[in-house]
């Protein structure tokens, strides 16, 4: 019998990496795990992105109201992108305010091939702050198929 209904899929990172206020190459995270993988998601199905969560810490250098702006791409250089610049404020700890996190719903579906229909599960994504720095320590994508 084949599967019916709605099925969410996450893929999650954890990494250290630094956030400050500009897009760089070297602040970016490639969403690996998106093809044959434990998570099962393949994006040449046409799956949903549904949500993005990003875990930030050790938060320095930030005045009121702190942001995070994202961008999701097909390429590592940040140049092929396939949801653009989106901004949130970071919602920062109730007890730690060097820790925060953001999440962004994204509600868009997608379906992974290059021109020629070869399958590139490749995700990479981009980050920068408005202001200060922190660590990047956790990434989470959640897909629906």
């Amino acid at each position: 019998m084949a599967k019916t209904g709605h099925f969410i899929h996450n893929s999650a990172h954890t990494l250290n990496t630094l956030a400050n206020t500009t897009f760089a190459t070297a602040r970016s995270h490639n969403l690996t795990n998106l093809g044959a993988s434990s998570s099962g998601i393949i994006l040449s199905k046409g799956y949903f992105l549904r949500t993005l969560y990003i875990k930030l810490d050790t938060l320095a250098g930030l005045s009121a109201a702190p942001t995070l702006t994202v961008r999701l791409t097909r390429d590592s250089a940040g140049n092929d992108t396939i949801v653009g610049d989106t901004t949130a404020s970071i919602s920062l700890g109730v007890t730690t305010a060097t820790e925060g996190a953001i999440t962004i719903a994204i509600d868009f579906a997608y379906s992974h091939n290059d021109i020629t229909g070869q399958v590139i599960n490749n995700l990479h994504c981009f980050w920068k702050l408005d202001q200060g720095t922190a660590q990047v320590r956790r990434i989470e994508l959640t897909t629906e198929e």
